[in-house]
This record gives structure tokens, C-alpha cells and sequence, in this order.
């Protein structure tokens, strides 16, 4: 009877933890996202290439790009690398060698970037 009870409660305790977890990666992303593009500042990223992250959402791939970036504080370029959602009607938009505008937001250590 023991068993059963600790198993219950472990069995519980992973799905509460696959519940925050997959939470934070979904919800927590989004606004990760909304406060990067209300906060960051602008620049240009010129798109180097992409691959795909094996995520998707809704049918959508989500990418990430490697970028090269220049913002419009007029500092060096950096490359960094973005993920993004892309719908098959906006790959056109994000192919090698193509300019689009991103926003960056210094996180301490950290720069987070956001393709717009």
C-alpha cells in the first residue's frame, strides 16, 4: 500500500513538473518575445542562414537563423542567432543574404534577439 501511495506521488510529482515545464517553454516564450521587441533596441540583422529547430507550433516550423547584426546605436556588427516562427507564406521573407529589421535586449550577460 506504501508503494502504491510514493508511486502516486512521484507519478504526480512528474506531471506537475511536465506541466510548468512545458508552460515556461510555450507561455514563457511569448513573453520573452512581446517584452524583447517593447524593450530592445532596433537594428538590422542580415540573414546568414537557417535550420530548423524540430519544434513546431500550429503546423509552423520554428527556425533558427544565424545572423549578423548591426543596431542603430551605430556599434560594431555581432552575429548572433534568433528563433523564429515562420509560416510557408513568409519564407520568401527570410532567405540567406536578405536584410530584416530585429530588436535586441541586453539580459546582464546575455543579448536577446528577436527577428520582427
Amino acid at each position: 500500500m506504501v508503494g502504491l501511495i510514493v508511486v502516486g506521488v512521484l507519478a504526480g510529482l512528474l506531471v506537475a513538473v511536465g506541466i510548468v515545464a512545458l508552460l515556461r517553454w510555450t507561455v514563457g516564450a511569448d513573453v520573452r518575445r512581446a517584452k524583447v521587441l517593447a524593450q530592445g533596441e532596433a537594428g538590422t540583422a542580415r540573414i546568414l542562414g537557417w535550420e530548423q529547430t524540430g519544434f513546431s507550433h500550429g503546423g509552423n516550423d520554428i527556425l533558427r537563423f544565424a545572423l549578423t547584426i548591426r543596431l542603430q546605436s551605430e556599434g560594431p556588427e555581432f552575429q548572433a542567432t534568433a528563433d523564429r516562427l515562420v509560416r510557408p507564406m513568409e519564407a520568401p521573407l527570410f532567405q540567406a543574404g536578405m536584410q530584416r529589421p530585429v530588436r535586441v535586449l541586453r539580459d546582464g550577460e546575455r543579448q536577446l534577439v528577436e527577428l520582427e
